[in-house]
């Protein structure tokens, strides 16, 4: 306890100056400007829990010239790139400083080793402006005395904050800064604006606070439940402190399953997150329940990828049981599948509602595992109308994916125009993973998966193992599960056929080329 104590302390100093630490590999310059890099988390250096580090420029319609220095380590003339490849950004490497030019907003993923040394990597979030939205600006700082320097817990002043601006035409407002809070809750009828540089962040004294006592549902840091017409605006957003919470605080002790969601959302509608970082969670980033009419825009998930055994379960986007659910113009690096459509059905409260029509489009992801993914729960009857379009995946165990271990019929779902760059070398290593099966041979109900297209969609590279589509023979036929491919090439050449190889032997389900 002395010892973990001694080392928050440390952290706490470390992270004081609004989470910027020194930036021990790259140095930044836009126009002449030099610009902050950040880490993906505030852990010490010393628990070996670091990945990559990030920096926010604003994209105006002008160009920005980049330079990124980089110290620590030589840059090799063949070593480095910049994704996602569709943008189309070319760069000038000299004496280890790497000169490019960006003139659009987006996701720039620079790496300088091809391998999967994360610290190696800088992302670059070229943000649009964000204005505040219309109504009275409530500055949480003054109005309510609120401390932004990350040295105090004010969860109670922001909660009241939260409370008051419920129902009124304001916008609650936090200026840059770190906020130190507990658990909140965000209710119906409300506006917040985060300015760029604003986090709230997890306070870390204890897990306690975050535990659910109330029977509805998990663990959570930021929680709306039964609540709608919510608009959460800005370039700054919620911290979970995850990475400390699993590696540091008692980890030993916890393992994770006491660890809690940074965005818990329950039977919410009508809720728009625009521009938002959504940081280190200490499990599932985001989670909806229950919900319809939910956006995210402009947003950047970002988890933690560290390969450390105690940092699991980091998926980015879960739409559990939820309708009308849109992700756009958005970012994506998670531990675990970047976004999984499911139907979990098992947690308190217990949500069977039917799937549909959810869009994930425009999007750039990584993951160690699945980026783009139905399942593995599926324990409602349906999910439906279900579209994956023009995403860049830079780097995935399984790019795309459906899976199906309970009864839901998967029907009508489109992956089309996403391009995939490398593979991740995790367990599967295939570009599509398709599965129908049951849970357990004592299960009454087998799902089905059908009417589901590929079209446009690339793959820079060959996956070391091929396409998996797989029935469970003992329980299914072949028309179970029904697939077409139309224009999907791997490495410049169009699939036409179950060619070995692009494709598993074991494939058994209908499959047609357009």
């Amino acid at each position: 306890m002395i010892k973990n104590l001694i080392k928050g302390i440390l952290i706490a100093i470390l992270v004081s100056n609004n989470g910027l630490l020194d930036a021990q590999t790259f140095s930044l310059n836009c126009n002449n400007e030099q610009i902050p890099v950040y880490e993906q988390n505030d852990v010490d250096y010393t628990y070996k829990l670091n990945s990559y580090k990030y920096s926010q420029l604003i994209y105006n319609g002008k160009p920005l010239e980049i330079s990124i220095s980089i110290k620590g380590f030589n840059v090799g003339f063949n070593d480095w790139e910049i994704s996602p490849k569709s943008y189309k950004v070319s760069g000038v490497l000299e004496n280890n400083k790497l000169r490019f030019i960006i003139d659009r907003s987006g996701y720039f993923v620079i790496r300088f080793a091809k391998n999967q040394e994360f610290e190696k990597r800088i992302v670059i979030f070229v943000d649009i402006p964000s204005p505040l939205p219309k109504g009275k600006i409530i500055d949480i700082t003054k109005e309510y005395a609120v401390d932004n320097t990350g040295k105090t817990n004010e969860t109670s002043k922001i909660q009241n904050a939260l409370n008051d601006i419920s129902g009124k035409d304001e916008v609650l407002y936090f200026p840059s800064g770190v906020y130190s809070t507990s658990m909140l809750k965000i209710k119906s009828n409300s506006k917040i604006h985060f300015a760029q540089g604003a986090r709230l962040l997890a306070n870390t004294s204890s897990m306690i606070p975050y535990f659910d006592n109330s029977g509805e549902g998990t663990n959570r840091f930021i929680y709306i439940h039964d609540s709608k017409n919510i608009k959460i605006t800005g370039l700054g957003g919620f911290d979970g402190n995850g990475t400390f919470f699993r590696g540091v605080l008692k980890a030993d002790e916890y393992k994770g399953e006491n660890s809690m969601r940074l965005l818990y959302i329950i039977n919410s509608q009508n809720i728009v997150f625009d521009g938002i970082l959504l940081k280190d969670p200490s499990r599932w980033n985001t989670q909806m329940v229950g919900c319809k009419n939910i956006t995210f825009n402009h947003c950047k998930m970002m988890n933690n990828p560290n390969t450390n055994t105690l940092l699991s379960n980091f998926d980015g986007w879960d739409p559990d049981a939820s309708q009308d659910i849109l992700i756009e113009n958005s970012f994506g690096w998670a531990g675990d599948d970047n976004v999984a459509i499911k139907c979990v059905g098992k947690s308190t409260p217990k949500i069977l509602d039917d799937v549909k029509d959810i869009t994930i489009r425009n999007c750039v992801f990584l993951t160690k595992k699945t980026s783009l993914k139905i399942g593995t729960e599926t324990r409602c009857g349906n999910i439906k109308r279900i579209l994956f379009e023009n995403n860049d995946i830079i780097e995935s165990d399984r790019a795309m994916a459906i899976d199906v271990q309970d009864k839901a019929f998967v029907n009508d779902v489109l992956f089309k125009n996403n391009r995939v760059e490398y593979y991740y070398p995790d367990a599967q290593r295939k570009g599509i993973n398709i599965n129908l099966s049951k849970r357990s041979s004592s299960q009454n109900t087998v799902g089905k998966i059908q009417h589901v297209r590929f079209v446009d969609c690339t793959f820079e590279q060959n996956f070391p193992n091929g396409f998996r589509i797989y029935r469970d023979p003992k329980y299914t036929i072949s028309s179970d599960v029904d697939v077409s491919f139309e224009h999907v090439k791997i490495a410049g050449v169009e699939v036409k056929s179950l060619e070995e190889l692009y494709f598993e032997k074991k494939t058994n389900c209908l499959i047609q080329f357009k």
